[in-house]
């Protein structure tokens, strides 16, 4: 008798557990929908021992301990403690290697909670950097067309780096060009396709001098050293394999980060190998109608109203750096362009060169807003 109530309770208990498993589950299910929006469409297939490994051997185990440790990230997350989802979310990359949005939120909590956790810039910028080898060492080798997982890895540099929201951010700079500087021609120039420098740079960037020159070709040379020719050059490897759903971003993510180029941060200046460098950069004003072009072709594609701000914004600071270059010619080229742009748009009447040269930021938004993108 003893021995059936021992069975029976057994029996019960595997019950109880797999309906707990049903239960969370289901609490799972709805984590992923809110936070991981779909699973990646295309995966490498050159798949590390480790996951390969993690895959076989536990078979169909793989999703149900997969949902638990997401419950338990989810709760650490809560609990805001970072520190330790390192490990279990490195845990989770191993058993959904081909889910971009796993990645996208491993490197987000190592680049951004965690790294504002510590109070030196060089710390912070160790986990910045964790962040983005992740995605770029790991992340991308398993999905190479995945454009989500580009496009993340591009942000991290745009924002992180690019950007000024971070009091670290001349830090992150300065460390960054010091580390790629030694890969790169001088002046930031790619090096050449069949060169050692190349090899290196492919193996400890990622980055191949192929994509770099096809950059090159659409918007003319690149100081490669740069914040925002990282995120442009993640940016642009994005674009080709996006779908529908990520075109846009990516190519939001290249011409912002050529609009950075031309107004702030397109060349450095100095040599960041010589000792005491400290980050300092110039416009890079060449990429201004190359830049003009790309959006053209991003309005042609999109109706987003978004796009049509940062075109009118480029025109208008485009018209001003080529008249004070003294390069009036092509400042009227612009011009033409911002007439074309809102003819047929709106009643209003448009600035005339000399008047959009000196007009205040209101006049653009004004037109902006009577052609309808507001």
């Amino acid at each position: 008798m003893n021995r059936k109530l021992k069975q029976l309770a057994a029996g019960a208990a595997i019950v109880a557990l797999v309906a707990a498993c049903g239960i969370q589950s289901r609490a799972l299910r709805k984590t992923r929908h809110d936070h991981l929006a779909r699973p990646g469409a295309a995966y490498s297939a050159d798949v590390p021992p480790a996951v390969t490994f993690v895959t076989v051997t536990l078979g169909g185990f793989r999703g149900m301990i997969s949902d638990l440790l997401w419950l338990r990230a989810s709760r650490l997350q809560e609990e805001r403690r970072h520190v330790e989802l390192v490990q279990l979310s490195g845990w989770i990359t191993k058993l959904e290697p081909h889910v971009p949005e796993v990645w996208s939120y491993h490197a987000w909590n190592l680049a951004y909670n965690i790294s504002v956790m510590m109070s030196r810039p060089e710390d912070r910028w160790r986990w910045i950097l964790n962040g983005i080898e992740l995605l770029r060492d790991e992340g991308v080798p398993l999905n190479p067309r995945s454009a989500a997982i580009h496009r993340e890895l591009g942000w991290i540099f745009q924002h992180k780096l690019g950007m000024d929201g971070d009091p670290g951010h001349a830090f992150y700079r300065a460390e960054w060009a010091r580390q790629i500087a030694a890969y790169l021609g001088e002046g930031g120039t790619r090096p050449d396709a069949d060169s050692l420098v190349a090899s290196e740079l492919e193996s400890r960037f990622k980055m191949d001098v192929e994509t770099m020159a096809d950059i090159e070709a659409n918007f003319g040379a690149i100081d490669w050293r740069v914040p925002m020719a990282q995120s442009l050059y993640w940016g642009w490897k994005g674009l080709a394999c996006a779908d529908g759903r990520e075109r846009l971003p990516c190519r939001r993510m290249v011409y912002v980060s050529l609009m950075d180029m031309t107004r702030r941060h397109g060349r450095l200046v100095g040599d960041p190998l010589q000792e005491g460098w400290e980050f300092a950069a110039t416009p890079d004003t060449a990429v201004i109608e190359p830049t003009l072009d790309f959006i053209e072709e991003t309005m042609a594609e999109h109706t987003f109203n978004g796009v049509r701000y940062a075109y009118v914004g480029l025109l208008r600071d485009g018209m001003r750096i080529r008249a004070a270059e003294g390069r009036l010619a092509e400042a009227r080229r612009i011009h033409a362009r911002f007439a074309a742009f809102f003819a047929g748009k709106t009643s209003a009447r448009i600035p005339a060169f000399e008047e959009a040269l000196s007009a205040d930021d209101a006049v653009f938004e004004s037109l902006l807003a009577s052609a309808g993108y507001n």
